[in-house]
This record gives structure tokens, C-alpha cells and sequence, in this order.
């Protein structure tokens, strides 16, 4: 399990880690819209996408 941190409440968000760029997700916790991003350095993010 991977856990990334929520740009909207900072809660850490478990993720199962299939997730690939580009896909919505929903923070577990204060259920914002998110999009999962891929930083130049290969890291995963989590960006709002409201």
C-alpha cells in the first residue's frame, strides 16, 4: 500500500499503487477530487482536481 499526502487537508491518502498519471481519485478523508500526477523525478503526487 502507498500513502500520498492530500494537497487539500494533508491527511496521508492510502492508495493500493496501481494508480497510474492521470487518474482521479478521492482523498479517503475530506473526499476532494484528486489527480494523481508523476513529478520529473519519478515521485508520485496527488494534485486538487476540482
Amino acid at each position: 500500500m502507498v500513502e500520498l499526502t492530500c494537497p487539500i487537508c494533508s491527511a496521508d491518502t492510502p492508495l493500493d499503487g496501481e494508480e497510474e498519471a492521470g487518474d482521479s481519485i478521492l482523498c479517503a478523508f475530506c473526499f476532494s477530487p484528486l489527480k494523481m500526477t508523476v513529478k520529473d523525478d519519478g515521485s508520485r503526487a496527488l494534485v486538487d482536481d476540482s
